[in-house]
Order: C-alpha cells, then sequence, then structure tokens
C-alpha cells in the first residue's frame, strides 16, 4: 500500500477545514487518505484511529460560529457527571444569537443569549462551565433525583492541580440558576438546590439519602462525626440520622475486595459496637425492590427501638 504524500507543514499536526486543505493545494484523493479521519462534513484531522469525544468537539468547533461552546450532554461528559442522559455519540453545542443552531448528524445544536462567565476554554475549547452544565441538564433532561446526585458530586472538594476544592460551590450554582436567562425547569432547579448537600463522598450515598427521605426518614445528617463525652470523635458515618443513635454507610463492592478497606470497617463497626450506636451498612440491592423492603425494614425497627412514632414507605423517585 502506498504511502501517502505529506502535508503541507501548516495541516500536519492540526485540525483543518476542506476549504484549508484545498486552498493550500491538497486535492479530495489525499483527504480520503488512510491517515486523515473525518470527524465531521467537511473537518479533518491528521489520524488513522477512530478519533477521540475530545478531539471530535475540538473539530466540530473549527466550523461553529465565533461564541460558540460545547454544552449539556456533552459538557457534562467533560466533567465526568456521574449522570449519564441522550446518545453517547451526539454533541451537544450552543451558538449564540442571531447564529441558527447547527444542523449535522451527531450534532444536537442549541441557540441561547447567554453571559460571558457561562463558559470556560480548556482541553483546546470552550464549553459551559461545570454551573452551567448542571443548569443546562436540570431544565431539560435530568430527573430531581439526577440533579441532586449531580449537584452533590459538584460541591464536593477534591483534589486538583491548584488546590483542594469542588467543582462547582453551592452558592455558586445558586447564583448561576438566579443570573440565567432561560428560565426552563426553573421550579426542578429550585427543589434541587434546596437537595443538594456537601461532604458527599459518593452518588450511591446520594441515593441512599433521598430514598429515605422519601420513605419518610427524619433528618439525616450528612458525613457529620459522632463524638464522645470528652470531644472525640468516635465515627464518621456517611449517614446519621439526628436525634437517633443510628448511623448508615454504603459499601460499594471495594468494601469487599480491598483488604486494608474491610479491615477498617470491622474497627468502625467495632466501635459503633462499643459507643452503644446502631450501624447499618446498606449494598446497592438494598437501594431497590425487592431489596428496599427488608432494607427499610431494618431501618423501621432499628427507629421504633429508640423510640420513634413514625412509619417508612418506599416510593418511587
Amino acid at each position: 500500500m502506498a504511502t501517502p504524500s505529506p502535508l503541507p507543514d501548516a495541516l500536519e499536526s492540526k485540525i483543518f477545514t476542506t476549504r484549508e486543505a484545498l486552498s493550500s493545494g491538497v486535492g479530495p484523493s489525499r483527504l480520503r487518505a488512510r491517515d486523515i479521519a473525518h470527524p465531521f462534513r467537511g473537518v479533518n484531522l491528521v489520524s488513522d484511529r477512530q478519533p477521540t469525544f475530545v478531539q471530535r468537539c475540538r473539530a466540530l468547533m473549527a466550523v461553529l460560529p465565533p461564541g460558540s461552546f460545547i454544552s449539556h450532554e456533552s459538557a457534562a461528559r467533560l466533567f465526568d457527571f456521574p449522570v449519564r442522559r441522550g446518545d453517547a455519540r451526539s454533541i451537544h453545542v450552543t451558538v449564540p444569537a442571531p447564529y441558527r443552531a447547527p444542523r449535522r448528524r451527531y450534532v444536537v445544536g442549541h441557540r441561547r443569549s447567554v453571559l460571558g462567565d457561562e463558559w470556560m476554554r480548556s482541553v483546546g475549547f470552550a464549553h459551559s462551565t461545570a454551573c452551567r452544565a448542571w443548569l443546562e441538564l436540570t431544565g431539560s433532561s435530568f430527573t430531581l433525583d439526577d440533579a441532586i446526585i449531580v449537584g452533590d458530586y459538584l460541591v464536593r472538594p477534591r483534589e486538583t492541580r491548584r488546590a483542594y476544592r469542588p467543582l462547582a460551590t453551592l452558592d455558586q450554582l445558586r447564583t448561576a440558576a438566579e443570573r440565567s436567562i432561560d428560565r426552563r425547569g426553573a421550579g426542578r432547579i429550585a427543589r434541587a438546590l434546596d437537595g443538594i448537600r456537601e461532604r458527599v463522598d459518593s452518588p450511591k450515598e446520594t441515593e441512599l439519602r433521598l430514598l429515605l427521605l422519601r420513605a419518610g426518614c427524619p433528618e439525616l445528617i450528612v458525613n457529620e462525626p459522632f463524638l464522645d463525652q470528652w470531644g472525640r470523635v468516635i465515627v464518621q458515618p456517611d449517614l446519621r440520622i439526628r436525634g437517633f443513635r443510628i448511623t448508615l454507610d454504603y459499601e460499594g463492592d471495594h468494601h469487599r475486595t480491598q483488604r486494608r478497606q474491610w479491615m477498617r470497617d470491622v474497627r468502625r463497626f467495632r466501635q459503633l459496637a462499643g459507643a452503644e450506636i446502631v450501624g447499618l451498612r446498606v449494598v446497592a440491592d438494598d437501594l431497590e425492590p425487592p431489596g428496599v423492603y427488608e432494607f427499610l425494614d431494618e431501618v423501621q425497627g432499628e427507629l421504633d427501638r429508640q423510640g420513634w412514632t413514625g412509619r417508612l414507605r418506599y416510593r418511587l423517585s
């Protein structure tokens, strides 16, 4: 098989349009060579492999009007939101008025009036900020539970190159909602903001909290330690029920497979027993039928023993 002829230096290591190639003297037959990918019609990429998601985003931006940015589900993918909706092959993009939303295969176009601080630039192109991506999806495709799960994920501090900080603070989410020109889903956004909690370590912990609250459980406290009479930390559970000596910890599969984690769990629950605190261990099967009924019965029993007079009832989200 013949080796493709070299491309001009200006095109060798970049994304380029077919118009740029033709104006540089590159003919249509060269553009069909095996070392050039075509993520979208009229856009070319020097690569003999299937373009990555980020490369496809960069390629699409090359043919969009000024002020456009990657948005919605595609921006959520860049921030690794724990909830995904829509076709993973499609790229969502927002263009500013008065431009028309693009219509291409595997492209979902949106046209909005936006504020300048609602988008940012990283990985080589512009995209929605974490706050705006959350608003875009909460106002359209997210359920209320989805919005709270992602909100918890965004406000949890994490280690970055610059500092230990969240992708967005709760105040930033509230401010973005107040300033947003797009008012779709305003009621769901307001309810989600009320339900978001900081210091949540995983989406499953959020699911557990929402399940219990829908069932009618008393107030739940997130990742706050139990202290002994001298102010020392006994244990810091995922959740504890205010007014009761009951904690709940969600245990993913690593609690079973990682020896060090398993040993920490044994010590933790030994400490709970010594302090006369009931520690309930929760697994994935407890969050949905049929396991959820047995799980709620267990929580109900512990609440009853500590004097609660209410009743838990499983309710779908």
